[in-house]
């Protein structure tokens, strides 16, 4: 009689640590799938464009024959003016330091105050799966004792059922 009084509660309930943990995991494992669909897209798409300004440039400066002195030459010539293009400075000069340091347009105040605000809504959604986490601890304990006290229950019940059957 004691085991169908305590039923299990019908309609939503706190989520349990393995559900918070699957569900966790299931988020991760979505997100890290989609990151890959993504990059394995990206890098289609640029060996695609690679190959369509390599066949562009061929169209425009055909390129000697594979083997040949001439060929040997245009490489020669092409790793010079890419190294070339290493030794020179770069045309912009110096960079002023307030635009490394964020001090230019959109940067400064305006970043800082959009970084707080992310870092406040991370704070947050860490104390909410805290929370969470502390009330489904909660559920489980709660039930575990639960469980224990209907366990004693029905212990002593046998034990005073074979007491009134020994002593009267």
């Amino acid at each position: 009689a004691s085991s169908t009084r305590h039923s299990h509660a019908h309609g939503p309930t706190i989520p349990s640590l393995t559900d918070l943990t699957l569900h966790r995991e299931s988020l991760a494992e979505e997100s890290a799938t989609q990151r890959a669909s993504s990059l394995e897209a990206l890098r289609a798409q640029r060996k695609a464009d690679r190959a369509l300004q390599k066949q562009r440039l061929e169209d425009l400066v055909p390129r000697a024959d594979a083997g040949t002195r001439e060929r040997r030459l245009e490489k020669r010539k092409e790793l010079n003016e890419k190294l070339k293009s290493f030794r020179e400075p770069s045309p912009g000069g110096e960079v002023a330091e307030s635009e490394l340091m964020g001090e230019g347009e959109g940067g400064g105040l305006e970043e800082y105050k959009r970084m707080m605000k992310r870092e406040e809504v991370k704070k947050t959604e860490r104390q909410l799966r805290r929370e969470e986490m502390e009330r489904a601890r909660a559920a489980e304990r709660e039930e575990r004792i639960r469980e224990a006290r209907e366990r004693e229950d029905r212990v002593m019940e046998g034990l005073r059922a074979l007491a009134k059957a020994r002593f009267g």
